[in-house]
């Protein structure tokens, strides 16, 4: 008796799920997600008061620092002495430590190719 009930409870349920299943589909399409849109790099030059002019564009040229504190400053000074001609030390004062700080937070923001020209010694500047 109970069998006799409970096939029909089954059949009528699956088809009732199915039908709700396809009258949300249509009444709520599923949307496409959008395509991203691409990163357009941008490539002009500068030219400043004394005329020199230099190739600037706008994807940032970044590259890894390092994970920790440390491993950044340390890869910005090789960066600062080699390309940049200057030379910072590394100690742990605290006029120092805020110095590194926003040399990172710059390096970060504008990338490498600029951040070398802003800390380029002036003779060096005219390459």
């Amino acid at each position: 008796m109970y069998m006799e009930v409970y096939v029909p409870y089954v059949i009528v349920s699956s088809v009732t799920a199915f039908l709700g299943k396809v009258s949300y589909s249509y009444l709520y399409p599923e949307s496409e997600p959008e395509p991203e849109p691409e990163e357009v790099e941008i490539e002009y030059n500068l030219v400043d008061t004394n005329l020199n002019e230099r190739h600037v564009n706008s994807d940032k040229d970044k590259r890894s620092l390092g994970a920790s504190f440390n491993e950044k400053m340390k890869t910005l000074q090789k960066i600062l002495r080699i390309e940049c001609k200057r030379d910072y030390p590394i100690n742990n004062t605290k006029k120092v430590r805020a110095k590194w700080i926003r040399y990172i937070k710059e390096y970060e923001n504008i990338g490498h190719s600029e951040f070398v020209y802003n800390h380029t010694s002036k003779p060096y500047k005219s390459r």
